[in-house]
């Protein structure tokens, strides 16, 4: 059996500095529901907004949702793989007792932040549709960059992990090893904010993919997984 054509959004780095109101960056002000604050991390550091993006519309499950991932900006690890069960609150019990250093959101109902994201120099990523799939036995599919929707490239097997809500957790984006985010750090930033952790990359600099709850059980049921 063919298989169809699917569509998936390759992320790239826009040349213009981003603006407050733009909700596809790197740093930037970020988009959060009202009532949600910025993230901080077990050691006290508030976490530096390594990106967000708004869904396109055509992502099932997620179309206009505000993807945010931020992670703690003084120490970069590895996320440990998740359960195949996850259990209640998962996004504040990681696996395996880790310190919570990493939250990834989607908000459905955010307002832009009066203030920016202090360690990055904010920059503007565009999404570019691109397939992913198609009928053509020859197209090696699916894409290997940094991208949202569509389906995901296992560098290793691909998991399965349920929500502890009971839905089975969907592919929402991928972020390409070593994805170069130092390059992008503040260089006006004040001297006490610390960022050493950016140097190792997001998660350590693993690839990493995002899968969330299709059902919005909450706007941190989200879990990445690290593969190299």
């Amino acid at each position: 059996m063919s298989r169809a054509v699917e569509q998936t959004f390759v992320v790239g780095i826009d040349s213009a500095t981003a603006r407050a109101g733009d909700r596809d960056t790197i740093g930037g002000w970020p988009v959060l529901d009202a009532g949600q604050p910025v993230p901080e991390c077990d050691c006290g550091a508030t976490m530096a907004l390594y990106f967000q993006l708004e869904v396109p519309a055509e992502v099932p499950h997620f179309g206009g949702d505000q993807l945010l991932v931020f992670q703690c900006p003084v120490d970069s690890d590895a996320s440990l793989d998740p359960e195949p069960q996850l259990p209640e609150r998962y996004w504040d019990t990681p696996t395996g007792n880790q310190p919570r250093f990493w939250r990834i959101l989607l908000q459905r109902a955010g307002t832009v932040a009066a203030t920016r994201d202090p360690h990055f120099a904010p920059r503007r990523l565009s999404l570019r549709p691109a397939i992913d799939r198609e009928p053509d036995p020859r197209y090696s599919g699916p894409l290997q960059g940094f991208k949202v929707g569509g389906t995901p490239y296992w560098v290793q097997d691909a998991p399965e992990v349920r929500c502890a809500c009971g839905s089975d957790m969907t592919f929402l984006c991928q972020v390409t090893e070593d994805f170069p985010f130092r390059k992008y750090l503040d260089p006006d930033r004040d001297g006490t904010v610390d960022c050493d952790g950016v140097e190792d990359g997001l998660l350590l600099g693993n690839q990493v993919y995002i899968l969330a709850c299709p059902a919005h059980c909450d706007p941190a049921a989200v879990v990445p997984i690290c593969q190299n």
